[in-house]
């Protein structure tokens, strides 16, 4: 009998939502009968992410094609003035790729300098209020802040902020952000992220949300149609469960 691979077949479980959701029946497998660029297979940054992470023993929850979408805003903003963020760093995976991409990057004539600010609490979930919140409080503690430095490196314009959002952005009400990775699944923590980051994003800056599609955290999703309805930015869902937002010229 012929393996399925060597027929053209390509077989996988699919995880369905586990509770009732909104639109829990727009919650569908992506299958097409042909193969797609799939370009983050041996992207250089990406690999080196991968093998730093795991040099260290650690792991990441960001795949390789949501890799690929940092690494993308990453380029698409590098020109532009300002910070660079990510609320929810786990381990320290995608903050790794967003160090390597800043230092990769600096002294290129279409580059300026970024400071990287890394916001969580290095001990897992805060207690949940939403409904549509499937994590429970301690779910991602196996992490530490000592860990993560040690992972993603103690550079002096690398802004390590521990605690609670949105207490953890305290005193950077001036900052201007032009790219700012948010994954930190919750409704209450994700809408507290755009209220505090989307007026201080820059124009053309990009907020790039890792679950807004993700089934256990219809949460996230509700929180940022909530947040950018009857705005000028569209958040444009990805197939893989990521959702972008461009901060548009004199949106308000």
């Amino acid at each position: 009998m012929q393996e399925l691979g060597e027929l053209g077949i390509l077989a996988t479980k699919v995880r369905w939502p586990e509770m009732a959701i909104p639109d829990q029946e727009m919650y569908q497998p992506y299958v097409r009968g042909w193969a797609t660029f799939a370009p983050w297979r041996r992207d250089p940054s990406i690999a080196a992410m991968v093998q730093r992470v795991q040099d260290r023993g650690v792991q990441t929850l960001v795949d390789a094609d949501r890799a690929w979408t940092l690494l993308c805003a990453f380029r698409q903003t590098r020109s532009l003035a300002g910070e660079v963020w990510e609320a929810g760093v786990y381990q320290g995976g995608s903050a790794t790729l967003l160090k390597l991409l800043i230092q990769a990057s600096a002294g290129l004539p279409d580059c300026g300098p970024a400071r990287l600010r890394l916001f969580d609490s290095f001990q897992g979930m805060p207690a949940t209020a939403c409904a549509l919140d499937e994590h429970a409080r301690g779910d991602f503690a196996d992490t530490s802040l000592e860990a993560v430095r040690q992972t993603v490196g103690g550079e002096a314009w690398i802004d390590f902020r521990k605690g609670w959002i949105p207490e953890t952005f305290a005193g950077l009400q001036s900052a201007a952000i032009r790219l700012a990775h948010v994954d930190v699944d919750l409704h209450k923590s994700v809408l507290d992220c755009c209220d505090f980051i989307y007026p201080r994003l820059v124009q053309g800056g990009m907020m790039v949300f890792d679950d807004y599609g993700v089934p256990s955290c219809a949460g996230a999703r509700a929180a940022v149609d909530f947040f950018f309805r009857g705005r000028a930015e569209a958040p444009f869902p990805l197939i893989n469960g990521q959702c972008v937002v461009t901060r548009l010229a004199g949106s308000v």
